[in-house]
């Protein structure tokens, strides 16, 4: 169960950085403001969306295992001692 969750942590911590990445073409609005079109924003919103979500669940999933793991052997899970850890 502990594989099959940390599986799904690294699925969303992908997804997470991915929305990050994705965002990053937003920059280059500032030098055209008025070439940003209403489909433009609700790409981004729907990408800030997916960032959220996607982030929530990568550091959700981290405590929901370290808990899992604790009320299991009684101590939090090794491999996850840092936040970034899959």
């Amino acid at each position: 169960m502990f594989g099959f969750l940390r599986f799904v942590r690294g699925v969303s911590g992908l997804l997470f950085g991915m929305q990050i990445v994705g965002l990053l073409p937003i920059l280059t609005w500032l030098k055209q403001p008025d070439a940003v079109t209403g489909s433009m924003l609700a790409l981004v919103f729907i990408k800030v969306i997916a960032l959220v979500v996607f982030g929530a669940l990568f550091f959700g999933l981290r405590s929901l295992i370290n808990w899992l793991y604790t009320k299991k052997h009684g101590t939090p899970h090794p491999a996850l001692a840092k936040m970034w850890a899959l």
